[in-house]
């Protein structure tokens, strides 16, 4: 039976390389909360910036983002699916919690 040390270590040969998919996960989560809020250009916002930090365009000067930077494809790759999840979620939440009833018309619309 795989436990969990034996899952991640197949997936992770090294700490830095865990710490870098820990900080995609956590930044597509809040993309995800930004989006689902209804703060769609600014969650689009927030992924850009985030992707552009990883893969290195911008310096990094703090010890965080040198770890993202170490290796950006565990960032970048749990930060798209994190992302990706939540807005399709939110698309399906929004389809299934609508519901298909006719609209009513307006008192007083002249459609009577």
């Amino acid at each position: 039976m795989a436990t969990v040390e034996t899952v991640l270590s197949s997936i992770f040969s090294t700490i830095p390389e865990l710490h870098s998919g820990q900080l995609g996960l956590l930044s597509g989560v809040l993309v995800g909360i930004l989006y689902w809020h209804g703060h769609r250009e600014l969650s689009l916002y927030a992924l850009t910036a985030f992707y552009v930090l990883a893969i290195g365009i911008v310096p990094a000067p703090a010890r965080g983002l040198a770890v993202i930077q170490y290796k950006p494809w565990y960032f970048c790759s749990f930060l798209i699916l994190t992302s990706l999840a939540a807005i399709g979620t939110r698309a399906v939440w929004t389809r299934v919690s609508s519901p298909n009833q006719p609209r009513v018309p307006e008192v007083g619309s002249g459609d009577v």
